[in-house]
């Protein structure tokens, strides 16, 4: 593949689901990669097209730009760009070669996982840590003792390598939901910069599965960091997962994921609002495989340890044991949660009889 075709499938790939111009497309190559001129890409992108592996579709004076998941050769494309992404990383990066080796040799016998991506390689690597999303080709509830196994084989090799391991296991219909889901949440961020290190072919067919059925993926270039939300945002959030604050001006906001509600809270420092988090994890449908991943990267795994294990007492659930367990596993130290307190909350909204 040449660079300019590679480039505009790294740049088409990561933005998938946004409608972008010739120009447009130009400009986030050359944010990607330093530099791109306007005529080298839309000379490209008409053999592209003329191959069946782009789109090119007017709009007025334009002509908006997408990969054709229709076309068996887009699947090669997207397989050969994040290989040569990957060697590209490992040659700047050699002590990831190591790392991504370990891996493999650790999970070859899990014939379940269906693909694994590196996330935010580049800035992961220079703080020393790796986010890994695993994906299975069934669901985490159907597969629980290999995912624990994969779990544990990880931590082993976190200690191995001393390097922080993120991991993030989904099943593949999980994970198609959400990436389906109109409201932000950080698996769409995380998408948008990752390279598929193991089975690349495989990771595209299960998004573009995702998009015969639906035809609603879309990554999200820009990334919500939970400990940053505004306060008004939260509110509105809150208000919607049905914790609704007393004297609370509640007004439109941008809807985000109950997982980065809660994380948004177990950062900060309203004691406060802490009592809201099993009040809308008891009202709502979380996914706690996301949860979990996202409360062990902010540092914040054993207040949400505490709070699961007194509402799992007050309302017993079986996901939320699976997540106890997993926390568990990974030798998470609880931050104990006052249960008398969270019960009472738990009867003045509405979320226990």
């Amino acid at each position: 593949m040449d660079q300019t075709t590679l480039r505009i499938v790294d740049g088409l790939s990561r933005s998938l689901g946004m409608q972008l111009s010739i120009n447009e497309l130009t400009r986030e190559i050359a944010r990607l990669h330093g530099k791109a001129y306007y005529a080298n890409v839309y000379n490209k992108l008409r053999r592209l097209s003329k191959e069946g592996t782009v789109a090119l579709t007017r709009a007025g004076k334009s002509s908006l730009v997408s990969l054709n998941f229709g076309s068996y050769l887009t699947m090669d494309l997207l397989t050969e760009m994040e290989l040569t992404r990957k060697h590209d990383l490992l040659k700047r990066r050699e002590s990831l070669r190591l790392l991504l080796a370990g891996i493999g040799e650790q999970l070859k016998d899990f014939y379940l996982i269906n693909s694994l991506c590196l996330i935010n390689p580049e800035s992961n690597t220079s703080l020393n840590r790796a986010e890994l999303l695993i994906l299975l080709q069934k669901g985490t509830d159907e597969s629980k003792s290999d995912t624990e196994a994969i779990r544990k084989s990880l931590m082993n090799l976190q200690a191995l390598h001393n390097i922080r391991i993120d991991l993030l296991i989904l099943g593949k219909d999980e994970f198609l939901e959400l990436l389906k889901a109109e409201e932000r949440n950080p698996l769409k961020e995380m998408l948008s910069n990752k390279i598929a290190f193991s089975a690349p072919q495989s990771f595209w067919s299960v998004i573009k599965d995702g998009l015969e059925r639906s035809g609603r993926i879309r990554f999200e270039r820009e990334a919500i960091d939970p400990r940053k939300i505004p306060e008004r945002t939260l509110a509105y959030n809150l208000a919607r997962f049905g914790y609704k604050e007393m004297g609370t001006k509640i007004e439109r906001e941008e809807n985000v994921c109950i997982e980065l509600v809660v994380t948004s809270l177990l950062t900060g420092k309203d004691a406060r609002r802490i009592d809201a988090i099993p009040v809308i994890l008891a009202k709502d449908q979380a996914n706690y495989n996301l949860l979990v991943f996202l409360c062990q990267k902010y540092n914040v795994s054993g207040r949400l340890l505490g709070l699961l294990r007194a509402l799992n007492r007050i309302r017993p659930e079986k996901r939320l044991q699976t997540a106890i367990d997993t926390l568990e596993a990974m030798e998470v130290r609880e931050v104990r949660a006052d249960p008398s307190s969270i019960r009472e909350r738990l009867r003045l909204y509405n979320a226990i009889g």
